[in-house]
């Protein structure tokens, strides 16, 4: 057996260290992963270990020490368990690595093979004869550079062009970021504002201008704009609409202005062209999707080119707008979306005002009545001073009375936009109380409160939580009709072991219940069961809203029932203290079903 030289002991410290410091990033590795990736790294731990208590068995002999290296056959478990930990865990991608080593073979096949011979043919006829060292070497430099080709081209022509060929390169960087940056953008606002701002730097464009089709007519009007204002830009009256389309049809992406105007066209284009003309467009790019016209873009002259477009500007603005068009389809289907929210939200308000209506003329007929009475007695009884003081007290209280009831209807009924403040819970649900108790239905029913002192403040919108409470109570009033019942509305701030504050409204009624098999589908859109309401059929749309509304204000809403023991809804919104948006419902344990009650 070899005597080690001086340098095998370096090497077998070497080793040794190396050995310890993998095994210990292994164990590491395994106690800081859970789940998949700690039972990947534990068995590879195990293995190695295996793995290098065999090997070290051939060391002794080189220091003298009869011990054959029988443990040498422990390799054949880390090539197991390495195996093993592939197949069942997913390590790697078998199949990539199938797919790689066949291509290297062949790779190797085709270039290697038959470049060898013709080398050491080269070789033989040059020095006169084959030497095996220099033969070795040819042969791994060519198998390095067979094996390596393939990336150091990529890496050759990354380097290459962003040399030589920068401008090429920040245009393709450009067209990656912008597809990107589009993907994440609904709003249209911010979407037009960042196809523009991104096309024109990079072509080096004076200025440019993206036209919208107006929802109302066939005009287009300029939405956003870079280098100028859109207040410099006309709305085109376009009647013509067809003309862009038509002529993108026929293969034209991208429309340079003046090659246009001195080809033959028709007079419907001549029209379209000479407005384009008229503000100075030198490129109009239309947006299109799925055959339909959006809008488009008109770009003014090209600084870095001397006012003209390349055929490689062109094909990059071809290649913009078929991304922008995408992009902004769906941002007016957003839109639409929007504004059809807003419309059903608003129907939902207007039904409650019209479930409001018939309590509001008896309740403002009834100080109105008694206010009559006094004032035609008034004449009468003008000399008796006890009558008068008893006037004046009575009128206040009803003009009072009905001022109070219009300034809530008022509150309810005007159109806002969402507005979010600080608001205090208790006061939002006295208004609902007080608006519920105008009705004729209220005499069947007995209202119980039981609001907290000092509760939380809420950051919020008045009108959409009452929105919210308003229709969660007329439908526990309804529940409860005609046989009457007793709805309980409770406040209360309730604690998620987050240390963070929420409050919770209770709404509670006696009603007959809601069958199990419907409790998941209540907060579905059209979902209803108001078939046999007393009063009106319901439309499905109401508990959708207000599930909805609960959820833009980083709150839960859920709901518990007992078929014929009444249901109970539980709103719970973040303090505007609240630091997260997590939920009390999903923080509770698992041994409680209740948040826990400060």
């Amino acid at each position: 057996w070899p005597q080690p030289g001086p340098f095998f002991h370096i090497y077998l410290l070497g080793f040794g260290l190396s050995t310890i410091y993998g095994t210990w990033l292994l164990y590491r590795g395994a106690r800081t992963r859970t789940g998949l990736e700690r039972s990947r790294f534990f068995l590879l731990t195990i293995g190695s270990v295996i793995a290098y208590l065999g090997g070290m068995t051939t060391f002794p002999l080189w220091y003298g020490i009869e011990i054959p290296p029988y443990g040498t056959i422990l390799l054949t478990v880390y090539t197991s368990v390495v195996a093993y930990t592939l197949l069942r865990y997913r390590l790697m991608d078998l199949g990539t690595a199938v797919e790689r080593s066949i291509t290297g073979g062949l790779l190797l096949a085709l270039v290697a093979f038959p470049a060898y011979p013709i080398l050491l043919l080269g070789q033989s006829l040059y020095f006169g004869q084959i030497n095996i060292a220099y033969s070795f070497v040819e042969l791994s430099v060519l198998l390095i550079l067979v094996l390596g080709a393939s990336s150091l081209k990529r890496e050759a022509k990354t380097l290459i062009t962003k040399s030589l060929f920068k401008e090429r390169y920040n245009r393709h960087e450009t067209v990656v970021h912008f597809s990107k940056s589009l993907l994440s953008i609904l709003e249209l606002k911010d979407l037009t504002a960042t196809i523009v701002e991104s096309i024109c730097p990079t072509l080096g464009l004076q200025w440019g201008v993206l036209y919208l089709r107006s929802s109302s007519s066939q005009d287009y009007r300029p939405v956003s704009s870079f280098g100028k204002s859109t207040t410099d830009f006309p709305i085109l009256h376009l009647h013509k609409t067809p003309t862009l389309l038509e002529m993108w049809r026929q293969g034209t992406s991208c429309f340079v202005i003046h090659e246009l105007q001195l080809s033959t066209i028709n007079s419907d284009s001549e029209a379209v062209i000479a407005q384009l003309a008229h503000i100075g467009t030198e490129v109009c790019l239309p947006l299109v999707n799925k055959t339909r016209l959006l809008g488009f873009c008109v770009f003014g002259p090209n600084t870095k080119s001397g006012g003209g477009y390349t055929t490689q500007d062109l094909d990059l603005l071809t290649t913009l707008s078929q991304e922008a068009s995408v992009a902004l389809d769906n941002a007016l289907l957003y839109e639409e979306l929007k504004r059809s929210q807003s419309l059903v939200r608003r129907t939902d308000r207007l039904r409650s005002l019209e479930t409001m209506a018939g309590g509001l003329a008896h309740e403002i007929r009834n100080p109105l009545t008694s206010i009559k009475a006094f004032v035609d007695l008034a004449p009468e009884r003008k000399d008796d001073e006890q009558f008068l003081v008893r006037f004046s007290k009575v009128v206040k209280e009803d003009v009072f009375r009905i001022e109070r009831l219009t300034r809530e209807i008022l509150d309810y009924a005007k159109p806002m936009e969402p507005f979010l403040k600080e608001e205090d819970l208790n006061d939002i649900v006295e208004s609902c109380l007080y608006t519920l108790r105008i009705r004729p239905s209220h005499e069947l029913i007995v209202v119980e409160t039981d609001l907290a002192n000092g509760l939380p403040r809420v950051f919020a919108d008045r009108q959409q939580l009452k929105q919210v409470f308003l229709n969660l109570l007329f439908n526990a009033v309804e529940a409860m009709l005609p046989e009457g019942g007793v709805l309980t509305v409770r406040t209360r701030k309730i604690g998620s072991g987050m240390a963070q504050d929420w409050v919770q409204v209770d709404i509670h009624d006696t009603g007959k219940g809601i069958n199990p098999e419907d409790i998941e589908h209540i907060f579905d859109p059209f979902f209803t069961t108001k078939h046999l309401s007393q009063e009106h059929e319901g439309t499905g749309l109401g508990l959708a809203i207000a599930h909805q509304i609960i959820q833009e204000h980083r709150g839960s809403i859920e709901v518990q029932s007992v078929r014929g023991g009444g249901t109970t809804f539980l709103v719970n919104l973040p303090s505007s203290l609240a630091p997260t948006s997590v939920s009390p419902a999903q923080s509770l344990s698992p041994e409680s079903d209740h948040p826990t009650l400060d």
